[in-house]
């Protein structure tokens, strides 16, 4: 039988229509992107300027199972054939860029290696095609480069066509080569990939590495671009920005440029439960029983140990989510926080600052209450030696051009009276009735405050207090009433606490980890939250007509 035969039998191709009936017909459980993609994908296949390289994809598949020990399946396929069949009229690629998410154990580094494999082959008909698979660890990046460098090695064949070394591997014929990068990114500027493979991206804090890599792209005819992961910890950073891409693609807000999501996840918590749901987060599971097994071993664990489920869920089923145990709040609350700030001109509020050094960051803030919410908005002031010794994971750069945060340079402390003149210029617009700060802490600016003649007083910031805001702050949360606007460097501030319970039942808010993660905006609500009963609640209407401190 031809391949023209074959094609005859399908719309699109074997390999994608097969993959839609299983989604459609829900042979296979899926989650809600996977439905959207089919609808998506559908659409832009029925195009009259887009056409499919059959030939192409057939070919592409036979060269990975003819040389590598495993047989790629459904998903595999159809990503393949999205990868290499789909053009448009003028021979360019319908789809250059690639978010592969999946949860752990769907294949990922098997993924990648094909793939590099495949692109630097002649089947891909680019001479100098060059392939870098860019990670945080050299661990991680070289994972898929090593399995391609062995499966070469110990095929005599394949031995002849390529120059093996422990650093490059090079296919003879297209002059194509593979290499492995890790975060120093400074080291491949200028370089001319023809592809690259941003792998585990949600440990990408920033789009410095991304950014560096992909300024050689476009210099080679079919130039791709690959981010593979699973969830993670990190925040408001580069994986959540391409959570929120594929959102608006698949929702239909944005033309795709490009742009090809291919999510596996649960759709909620509940559907772990049920093992049959696990191929929505991991879809080769019903084809590997060892991970099947210990996915259910894993699965059992969980039930008993709230710091394996939040593990189990992140990273298997790709729902993102904090030690219930511990967190402040789930992610999806502390997303929510990110609604309108309205416009609280003339209404009364009550001032904050947190610091534990003034050589590092000092957090401040203003407390509004109003119809039952409470809007948090706040500023932070960070010593430049802070982030010239410390790599943080947030775009502190991002921060500051969203005018989150100021970098204090060329002074040995950040001065207190750039401090009082941001509650100064605030206090032209709304009506502050105190600032307060760490009681233990706010001698070292008092006499600034006092000498503008703004009421400064210490707070106690300790477990009693902490005991005593909980249940409230976990409420507000809860109920979406509590309300940052879009401020991600508050989200993340958040985000890098956790709930410590005595043995007593007290609880008391911690810093997750001391050095990387910071937390002086979520301390700098928590002490103008003490002063929580001092705050009138107001409605629509402006409080005051007359601002002062």
């Amino acid at each position: 039988m031809t391949l023209t035969t074959i094609m005859t039998k399908y719309k699109y191709h074997e390999y994608i229509d097969e993959w839609f009936r299983l989604v459609e017909t829900g042979e296979i459980r899926t989650c809600k992107e996977q439905k959207q993609l089919v609808k998506f994908l559908k659409k832009e296949l029925d195009k009259p300027n887009v056409h499919i390289r059959s030939d192409d994809i057939y070919e592409a598949v036979a060269l990975i199972e003819k040389y590598f020990p495993f047989k790629l399946i459904h998903f595999q396929k159809f990503f393949y054939a999205i990868v290499t069949g789909i053009y448009y009229d003028d021979g360019t690629l319908v789809f250059d860029e690639f978010l592969f998410f999946s949860g752990r154990g769907a294949g990922k580094n098997g993924l990648i290696s094909t793939l590099i494999f495949y692109l630097i082959s002649s089947k891909n008909n680019v001479k100098n095609y060059d392939v870098d698979i860019v990670a945080t660890s050299e661990k991680q990046s070289s994972t898929s480069f090593f399995e391609v460098y062995d499966v070469i090695k110990d095929n005599a064949r394949l031995r002849k066509s390529f120059n093996l070394t422990k650093v490059s591997i090079k296919h003879n014929k297209t002059n194509s080569r593979i290499a492995y990068c890790t975060s120093n990114a400074k080291t491949h500027d200028g370089g001319r990939p023809g592809a690259i493979i941003f792998d585990e991206c949600h440990e990408y804090v920033n789009y410095e590495n991304i950014n560096v890599h992909k300024g050689g792209l476009g210099k080679k005819s079919k130039p791709r671009t690959f981010y593979i992961t699973t969830d993670g910890s990190v925040r408001e950073s580069v994986l959540d920005d391409l959570k929120e891409k594929a959102r608006r693609v698949l929702d239909g807000e944005d033309e795709h440029n490009g742009f090809f999501p291919f999510i596996f996840k649960l759709d909620n918590e509940k559907e772990v439960d049920d093992p049959a749901n696990w191929e929505k987060a991991v879809p080769r599971v019903k084809f590997d029983k060892v991970l099947f097994n210990t996915m259910k071993k894993q699965y059992q664990d969980m039930l008993y140990n709230s710091e394996l489920k939040a593990a189990f869920l992140t990273k298997r089923m790709n729902l993102p989510k904090s030690n219930e145990a511990k967190a402040v709040a789930e992610w999806e609350e502390i997303k929510d926080t990110n609604q309108p700030f309205e416009d609280f001109k003339g209404f009364e509020c009550i001032g904050a600052l947190d610091f534990a050094d003034l050589k590092d960051f000092c957090s401040a803030g203003l407390l509004f209450k109003k119809n039952g919410k409470r809007y948090f908005k706040q500023h932070t002031f960070i010593h430049e030696k802070s982030i010239q010794s410390t790599k943080f994971n947030i775009d502190i750069n991002e921060a500051v051009e969203l005018g989150l945060a100021t970098i204090i340079r060329e002074v040995p402390i950040i001065p207190a009276d750039i401090i009082v003149d941001w509650f100064k210029k605030n206090a032209e617009h709304y009506s502050i009735k105190k600032v307060v700060a760490d009681r233990y802490r706010f001698s070292a600016v008092k006499k600034e405050f006092e000498a503008e003649g703004i009421i400064f007083e210490g707070v106690p910031s300790g477990y009693i207090t902490h005991n005593k805001l909980h249940p409230l702050i976990t409420k507000m949360f809860a109920d979406r009433t509590l309300i940052f606007g879009d401020d991600k460097l508050m989200r993340w501030y958040v985000n890098n606490c956790y709930v410590q319970t005595d043995s007593k039942g007290n609880k008391s808010y911690h810093k997750i980890e001391p050095i990387k993660r910071k937390t002086d905006g979520f301390f700098c609500f928590l002490h103008a939250m003490s002063a929580d009963d001092e705050l009138v609640e107001q409605g629509d209407f402006m409080s005051l007509d007359v601002y002062t401190y």
